[in-house]
């Protein structure tokens, strides 16, 4: 059912969809970008969790196995299709990663830039996706595996891919409640609320100079670009190690777009709320 998404009558639809209802694309292919990228993380989960020494073994011989132990060699299949379909959903979710790109590019630039009222609050829209979908797509995946000499293989031995907003819930369930709500601020509240004050400041009349003041306040605690460079940081050192491979989900593209996008939506908001200021002295 879900190879349609990759045909080109599908992205003809889509591309037509862009053209028609920008807005309506935009968080449609946000939303099936974090759909799937949940889905290749639950299906890897599954298959790593599964996964033990003896079906590593099996795995290396399965000629051997197929002829003697036919059960086994079934739970094998299962298991290979269970890892080919979380790489197929993973596949899925970067396609929609780069549909929600061309959506935002077709939404900002369809409505024209003769006003910049008009055009900023497009642009805060695109910000506001993209933080939703960064927040609850899973961000980095990491798989620790181990060497087995006397077998020849190689065994997962734990498998961890988390979104931001579940490793939040994960703190707080663990009793870690400080890095939870530090986390929490600086890449929930925090983002959300410049988005919030950036949309008071561009559609205010007169009073843009409170939210620009604000802005410049909230501006200090955006850790939000902190976070992103931790997070490439955490990818780096983990793809380093031998016994760990680390790689980076489309969570953390579209958390790291919501931050190149908001430094222009703050700089938009900052101006236009100068201008819209500037106009009611007058």
């Amino acid at each position: 059912m879900y190879y349609f998404f990759l045909t080109w009558k599908f992205k003809i639809l889509f591309l037509s969809a862009c053209a028609v209802f920008p807005a309506a694309a935009l968080i449609g292919s946000a939303f099936a970008a974090v759909y799937f990228a949940s889905l290749s993380a639950g299906y890897f989960s599954l298959y790593c969790s599964r996964l033990g020494v003896l079906d590593t073994i099996k795995l290396n011989m399965q000629e051997l196995v197929k002829g003697v132990y036919p059960a086994y060699f079934n739970k094998i299949s299962f298991l290979l299709d269970i890892n080919a379909q979380a790489k197929f959903y993973e596949t899925l979710s970067f396609l929609f990663l780069f549909y929600c790109a061309i959506s935002a590019v077709a939404y900002i630039a369809g409505g024209g830039f003769s006003t910049l009222r008009g055009a900023a609050k497009r642009v805060i829209l695109v910000s506001a996706v993209f933080l939703a979908a960064g927040l609850f797509a899973p961000l980095l995946a990491i798989k620790a595996s181990g060497d087995i000499p006397v077998i020849g293989g190689t065994s997962i031995l734990k498998f961890q891919s988390k979104g931001i907003i579940e490793t939040i819930s994960r703190l707080f369930d663990g009793g870690y409640l400080l890095p939870a709500l530090l986390i929490l601020l600086f890449s929930v509240i925090v983002p959300a609320l410049k988005i919030i004050l950036c949309y008071l400041a561009v559609n205010s009349n007169g009073g843009g100079q409170r939210y620009k003041a604000a802005l410049k306040a909230i501006g200090k605690w955006s850790m939000a670009d902190v976070f992103t460079a931790s997070i490439i940081l955490a990818y780096l050192a983990f793809g380093a190690d031998k016994f760990t491979d680390a790689w980076l989900l489309s969570g953390f593209y579209f958390f790291c777009g919501y931050c190149l996008i908001s430094l222009a939506v703050a700089q938009i908001a900052t101006f236009e709320a100068a201008g819209g200021a500037a106009d009611s002295e007058k």
